[in-house]
C-alpha cells in the first residue's frame, strides 16, 4: 500500500536555482530603471524646458510687441514709435508702420521675427535678450503671410502675398543677416510658391508650386540663394 502525505516537495538544488533567477531578474530590472533615470536626467539637462524661454505676445492694440520674462517679471516693450523712419536697407526709403501683424519666436527662444505692416511692410528680428532689432526685409507691396523657422534656429523663411497676386517665398540666415531668395529657374510667373517644409541641408527648403491655369500640384527641394 502506498502512502500519500502531501504533494512531492522541490529539491534544494530546484530551490537554488529558481533563487539565482528571481536575482538575476530583480538585478537586471534595477539596471533597467537606473539606465531610465540617467536618460531622463541627461534629457532634463541638456534641452531648457520651454518655461525656461520668454513669452512674446502683441498688444490688443497691436501697436507694441511684449516680451515677459520664464521668471514674469516686469515685460520688455517694443513700440511701434520706437522704429526708425527710414530703412537701413533702402537708404532714402522711409516707412511708417501702423501695427503689427504677425510674430514667431525662435525654436531656441533667442529671436523674435515680426513684420509691421505700414505704407511699406517691414520685417524685423528682435533679439529678446538685448531687445535690439535688425531689419530683415522691407516689402514694398504685398504683406507677410506666415513665418518659418528651421529646427536649428539658424534660418528663417516666410510667405508672402505680392501685388502680383501669387504667393512667393523668401529666406534669411541669422548668422550671416544675408537675404535669401527662390533661384530664378524655380520662379514662375502663374504659379503660387509656397513653403512646404525644411530640406536635410542648410537653406534647403521643400516648395508647393501651383500652376495657375491648370490648378496643378508639385513639390520641388531647393536650395535658397543670397538676394543680390
Amino acid at each position: 500500500m502506498i502512502i500519500t502525505s502531501g504533494p512531492e516537495q522541490p529539491s534544494g538544488r530546484f530551490l537554488d536555482f529558481e533563487t539565482d533567477i528571481l536575482i538575476r531578474t530583480g538585478r537586471h530590472t534595477l539596471s533597467t530603471i537606473a539606465l531610465l533615470l540617467v536618460g531622463n536626467l541627461l534629457l532634463a539637462c541638456s534641452a531648457p524646458p520651454i518655461s525656461a524661454y520668454p513669452s512674446v505676445q502683441l498688444t490688443p492694440d497691436r501697436q507694441a510687441i511684449l516680451v515677459i520674462p520664464s521668471d514674469r517679471t516686469t515685460p520688455s516693450q517694443l513700440p511701434l514709435q520706437s522704429f526708425p523712419t527710414e530703412s537701413t536697407l533702402a537708404p532714402g526709403l522711409s516707412y511708417h508702420p501702423q501695427r503689427f501683424e504677425l510674430v514667431r519666436v525662435s525654436p531656441n527662444g533667442r529671436y523674435a521675427v515680426f513684420s509691421a505692416a505700414g505704407h511699406h511692410n517691414l520685417i524685423g528680428l528682435l533679439d529678446l535678450e538685448t531687445m535690439v532689432v535688425r531689419e530683415v526685409d522691407l516689402l514694398t507691396e504685398g504683406d507677410v503671410v506666415a513665418f518659418h523657422w528651421a529646427a536649428d534656429g539658424r534660418t528663417l523663411a516666410y510667405d508672402y502675398l505680392p501685388a502680383s497676386g501669387y504667393h512667393q517665398v523668401k529666406g534669411y540666415d541669422i548668422e550671416s543677416g544675408e537675404g535669401l531668395v527662390v533661384p530664378r529657374t524655380e520662379r514662375h510667373s502663374a504659379a503660387h510658391i509656397t513653403f512646404d517644409g525644411w530640406g536635410p541641408r542648410p537653406h534647403e527648403i521643400i516648395l508647393r508650386i501651383t500652376d495657375i491655369r491648370s490648378n496643378e500640384r508639385r513639390t520641388e527641394t531647393v536650395t535658397l540663394i543670397p538676394r543680390r
